[in-house]
């Protein structure tokens, strides 16, 4: 017989303790920043392999060259 979930996690809810534990003032801000930079380095990351995403979503072959009205424009 496969459990249910979701009366597992209401029940554990229900059956939780006091966790007499000391949050500091800093540890908001610690968890700010740590949310931050992995909202930067997934920024990054995306910003890093936009040109193979961009080729991936509109089918253009990323392997060929701009043309050539594209990378002579001083001509």
């Amino acid at each position: 017989m496969k459990p249910n979930y979701l009366f597992v996690a209401v029940i554990l809810a229900l059956l939780s303790w006091p966790a007499h534990a000391y949050i500091d003032p800093g540890s908001g801000s610690a968890i700010m920043g740590a949310i931050v930079g992995f909202i930067v380095a997934i920024s990054l990351a995306l910003k890093t392999y936009w040109y193979k995403l961009k080729a991936l979503f509109t089918g253009a072959d990323k392997t060929q060259p701009p043309s050539e009205n594209q990378t002579q424009i001083d001509e």
